[in-house]
């Protein structure tokens, strides 16, 4: 039995915080705000679509494959009629560590602008408004874009650099260029890490939580009713709570939802969400996870494990130490010398998740 009680000091001088749609908004605006240059009297501005997945043929300027919209430029000119080349350049720096730079480049046949002209990714390459006049490929490049691209559909992770510019014909340096970049991370699984499956021992407000590398995230939770034996049976009915979220883990709420129910079994499942290019939302589902509610004290314990996880890491001995010495929960759980509930401690738990840096101290009395 465990004869102390694991203490925590804790402040409750909170930060101030950004709410997380906050964030995507901000992150959606910068992805769509358009980059400007001038000179000689040429602007040129872009605009991106906001992606984190590419295919191959997002990319083949040259033969102009994709029917996905990728950029636009923008160009403004005097009044007066301007012979102009637009130069494409692509540098890419992968996960892995390889980089080239750049590793397309193209060139468009001159055209002419006056006042004005709009120009997307849809309109270059062979047979469309604007033809390549050159066009090349970095042959290693090319080849770890096909290794991964063409069986998995998608670019190799990593930063992909767009510098778009204009130039007289026959001269080098640039009069307006615009850049952009896209980060592809690729997600293509979803893990789901807590309730860990068949656990027969989750508290009435557990934290779900899942790893995915995609924008953002949607949560299925389904109560197993009688007569059903499968995660797969189960998830045919109603949801309990669907939550689309942000980030990769969830608190269930103790209001507003129909609440868990001890001794009661769950099935669960994350679906994730892609943005490719053009604006479209790729599908992602994790696996179908079960769980149920612990219906005695030890519901307690798992807590304690939820503890252990909230905490920092440099608090991880204090925990190893109630294991080795074969310390269990008894009694109840306090806080500032009152008891509490399960459910209490649980808000408690994501208090301390939302604001690490409140917990002063952890000790074992």
């Amino acid at each position: 039995m465990l004869k102390g009680s694991v203490m925590i000091e804790r402040s409750f001088l909170r930060k101030p915080e950004i709410p997380q749609v906050i964030l995507w908004a901000l992150l959606l605006l910068l992805a769509l705000q358009p980059a400007a240059s001038s000179a000689q009297g040429v602007i040129l501005r872009t605009t991106n679509a906001p992606i984190n997945v590419l295919s191959v043929s997002d990319i083949d300027f040259g033969n102009s494959l994709s029917s996905i919209w990728l950029f636009t430029v923008d160009i403004q000119a005097p009044a007066q009629p301007v012979s102009i080349v637009l130069v494409v350049d692509l540098n890419a720096t992968l996960a892995t560590g390889e980089s080239f730079n750049p590793a397309i480049h193209m060139e468009s046949h001159a055209f002419i602008v006056q006042g004005s002209r709009t120009i997307t990714n849809l309109d270059l390459g062979k047979g469309k408004a604007l033809p390549d006049s050159l066009y090349q490929e970095d042959a290693s490049a090319k080849r770890i874009f096909e290794s991964v691209g063409l069986p998995s559909g998608q670019l190799p992770a990593g930063a992909y650099d767009f510098k778009i510019s204009v130039k007289i014909p026959g001269t080098d340096p640039p009069i307006a260029t615009g850049e952009f970049s896209v980060t592809l991370s690729n997600p293509s699984v979803i893990d789901l890490l807590f309730p860990v499956d068949l656990d027969r021992y989750v508290s009435l407000l557990p934290m779900f939580q899942w790893q995915f590398d995609g924008t953002h995230s949607k949560l299925y939770v389904y109560e197993m009713l009688p007569g059903q034996t499968s995660v797969e049976e189960a998830v045919t009915g109603i949801p309990i709570l669907t939550a689309d979220l942000g980030t990769n883990s969830y608190q269930y709420p103790s209001a507003g939802v129909r609440q868990l129910h001890p001794g009661s079994s769950y099935a669960w499942y994350v679906e994730g969400h892609v943005i490719a290019a053009g604006g479209r939302d790729k599908l992602i589902k994790s696996p179908l996870r079960s769980f149920s509610v612990d219906a005695g004290p030890s519901s307690v314990s798992s807590l304690l494990d939820e503890l252990e996880r909230t905490l920092d890491p440099k608090y991880r001995p204090l925990f190893d130490q109630i294991r080795n010495e074969g310390l269990s929960i008894s009694g109840s759980a306090r806080d500032n010398g009152s008891t509490i509930s399960g459910g209490d401690l649980s808000k408690l738990l994501q208090f301390l998740r939302n604001n690490p840096d409140a917990v002063l101290t952890v000790g074992l009395e």
